[in-house]
This record gives structure tokens, C-alpha cells and sequence, in this order.
């Protein structure tokens, strides 16, 4: 898609119309690689094939105009409406794998900066096992992945969630 993003699309024909399910990643104006957004919409009355056809168009007209205001945003921290577990799991390495042919993640990045990224990008699709998936995906035992997240929240490179809680709380008191 250029400029370091990566966006899916699954169509699915239902009575006569074609659905479309986006999902657009990158790096966030923080430097934080997520699900920037998530996009369903109608694509009309044709089939899958002739849906397929159109998908740059679609993307070039509707998608990447929003694109920079989404990174400012800050992305998805967590994906409200998840897909179905098989479909988020095949989404996630999807989007890992292009991300590493970007270099937006791996092993150039350092160890701790690695992990952080790609645990940020699968959560932010609602993968509840981030864990364990990168670690099968990189080949690494769980507990030697888990303890390059830890490393990496103490380095300041994720957010620790309940420090977090804690400073949204603290913004809302304050408005």
C-alpha cells in the first residue's frame, strides 16, 4: 500500500451483494505498529471476482484519504469487534508477515523492539494469545518471547496497561 501500511480485505457474497471486511495496519504517530482501522462496507450487486477487481480503487478512493488522520489517532489498541478466531488468527500472520517484508518488524530492530511490535500489532487485532502465536510464528519457546515483552514494557516500549487506565481516569477528572 506503500508508506509502511498493510491492508486486508475479505469479501463475502451475501444475497446478491458483495460485503467487504477491511483491515488497515502501520505505524501510528507514536511509533507504534497497529490496526489503524477497521472498514465494512457494501461493495453493490456484482460477484466476488468482478468485488476483487475494484479492491485498488476502492482502497485508492475511500481508505487511504483517512489514512494519515487515522495514524494521528493512534490506531486501535484493541480491536472492538474482533473476527472469529480462526479468521483473526490467519489476519494476524498475515499482517506480521508483511510488516516484516516492510521491516516495520524483526530481527534488525533488536530483540526487545521486535517484540514489542508485533505483540502491539496483535493485539490491536483482539488476539487474546499475542504470546503464543508470535513465538510459534518466530520458532522461540513461549517464556523466552513472554520475557522479551516484560524487557520491552520495562524499557518503555508498550504500554503497561493499568498505567494507562490510570492516566485515561486521570484525563477525565481533569476535563
Amino acid at each position: 500500500m506503500g508508506d509502511g501500511l498493510v491492508a486486508s480485505v475479505e469479501l463475502k457474497e451475501h444475497l446478491g451483494s458483495v460485503v467487504s471486511d477491511w483491515w488497515v495496519s502501520g505505524l501510528n504517530d507514536d511509533d507504534e505498529l497497529l490496526a489503524l482501522g477497521r472498514f465494512s462496507f457494501g461493495l453493490g450487486r456484482v460477484n466476488v471476482n468482478v468485488a476483487t477487481q475494484a479492491l485498488g480503487d476502492f482502497y485508492k478512493s475511500l481508505i487511504a484519504p483517512i489514512v494519515p488522520d487515522l495514524r494521528g489517532l493512534g490506531g486501535l489498541s484493541v480491536a472492538p469487534n474482533p473476527a472469529s478466531k480462526q479468521s483473526l488468527k490467519a489476519l494476524c500472520l498475515t499482517h506480521l508477515d508483511l510488516h516484516e517484508q516492510l521491516g516495520n518488524v524483526g530481527e534488525h530492530l533488536g530483540l526487545r523492539a521486535n517484540a514489542a511490535k508485533q505483540f502491539q500489532l496483535t493485539k490491536s487485532f483482539g488476539y487474546s494469545a499475542a504470546q503464543a502465536l508470535i513465538s510459534e510464528r518466530m520458532g522461540l519457546p513461549l517464556r523466552t518471547f513472554a520475557r522479551r515483552v516484560d524487557l520491552a514494557r520495562a524499557d518503555g516500549l508498550l504500554r503497561v496497561e493499568k498505567d494507562y487506565v490510570k492516566q485515561v481516569r486521570r484525563n477525565a477528572q481533569e476535563s
